[in-house]
């Protein structure tokens, strides 16, 4: 009886280790033939059977990768450096690009702090950079209501990025806009600067600081056929504080933030007021991970009231040079900031609704370009109208 078992014991391992033999055979094949489809249903069958090897492994991560599913193969990557215990060259690199094509720049940076000085040289991976990055903007942000005192905005914004460390990047950014609204002729100057500090792998703490001073320009404006004439200049600076942490977990990606804004207005005097947000965001697999989605919402709280701000976005990418960005933003409020503090929303009007789309083509990996067209809904209360903007931003950034 004991022989009997001990032949049965021997077959089943015979027949495991032949079917393991098998596979890895058979993807070692596909692998050599670049066949990246059939790879990845035979190398998945082995894994489905708990026949995987690390052999197994990095061939279906590669084809993940060289077939554009860049969210898959940087986890295979991951939990392949987890379980074998292996960084070769080729793993970090390809988890490096992975994480870059997935929209995660700050997990790349901090894998490649783990490069050997051969493979920093290899791909220009750059630790300290005094100008990493370039950026311009401008725009006309255009009145239907010209004829009653709300004219054009004219917008410009330039910016640089800096890199310190493999950890830490920063971006500053200068913002110039005017409007000539009824009473006030004004023109806003502002100061942005955003850090993005990588605590962890796919953990990114992101404070920022926003300054904005707003002055009239001449105290003269025109309302219909009228000049009005208004003698008193009235200043207004507000600064802001940002604070967010972005957790991402493979296809899912989730932000909480706080923003504390403080206020002082010449005429009405001092203010504050409070943001409690969250946003999220997941890619769609189905799609082959061309298409992301997000939501997101905040609380702002005053002396006066509570409001409720809630946002929509999609992400297309056509090819890996094309993409379409479209959101829709709505606040019936004013004095409010979206994107982690970068844009305050403090005019005189209330800002109802918005609905924003971007096309953006890469040139290069050095340099993009991109459209933004805005429609906006607005009401002022004061003087009882409703009116819209039609925006038109168009901008460059260029990655030294």
């Amino acid at each position: 009886m004991k022989i009997y078992i001990s032949i049965i014991m021997i077959g089943i391992s015979f027949l495991t280790f032949s079917q393991t033999k098998d596979f890895d055979a058979e993807t070692l094949s596909l692998f050599q033939k670049k066949a990246w489809p059939d790879l990845i249903t035979t190398a998945e069958k082995a894994k489905y059977n708990n026949q995987a090897t690390f052999e197994i492994d990095y061939r279906l991560a590669v084809a993940y990768f060289n077939t554009q599913n860049y969210h898959d193969s940087a986890q295979l990557f991951e939990n392949i450096i987890d379980k074998y215990h292996v960084k070769n060259d080729p793993i970090l690199e390809y988890l490096y690009y992975a994480y870059l094509y997935t929209g995660r720049p700050q997990d790349a940076l901090l894998i490649a702090s783990e490069f050997p000085f051969h493979l920093q040289k290899k791909i220009g991976v750059k630790k300290f950079a005094i100008i990493d990055n370039l950026n311009v903007e401008g725009g006309l942000k255009m009145s239907d209501n010209k004829d009653i005192g709300i004219d054009n905005i004219t917008y410009f914004n330039g910016g640089v990025g800096q890199q310190l460390g493999y950890r830490v990047k920063l971006e500053h950014a200068y913002t110039r806009l005017s409007q000539n609204y009824f009473d006030l002729d004004y023109i806003q100057n502002e100061y942005y600067v955003n850090m993005k500090a990588q605590l962890a792998k796919g953990l990114t703490l992101i404070p920022t600081f926003h300054y904005i001073k707003t002055f009239d320009n001449n105290g003269t404006s025109h309302r219909g056929n009228n000049d009005v004439f208004n003698n008193q200049q009235i200043n207004q600076t507000t600064q802001l504080f940002n604070l967010s942490l972005k957790k991402q977990w493979h296809r899912f990606s989730i932000s909480p933030n706080i923003i504390y804004a403080s206020t002082n207005n010449d005429e009405f005097g001092s203010f504050t007021n409070m943001q409690f947000g969250l946003q999220m965001g997941y890619s769609i697999k189905a799609l082959n991970d061309k298409l992301w989605l997000g939501a997101g919402g905040d609380v702002k709280s005053t002396d006066i009231d509570t409001d409720f701000i809630w946002n929509l976005k999609a992400l297309y990418n056509f090819n890996a040079k094309t993409y379409v960005y479209a959101r829709y933003l709505n606040a019936n409020t004013t004095n409010f900031a979206v994107d982690d503090g970068r844009y305050y929303y403090n005019s005189i009007s209330t800002f109802i609704d918005n609905f924003s789309v971007t096309f953006g083509y890469n040139f290069s990996p050095k340099f993009s370009w991109y459209l933004n067209y805005q429609y906006e809904n607005a009401t002022d209360f004061d003087y009882n109208i409703s009116f819209t903007y039609n925006t038109l931003i168009t901008g460059i950034q260029i990655v030294l």
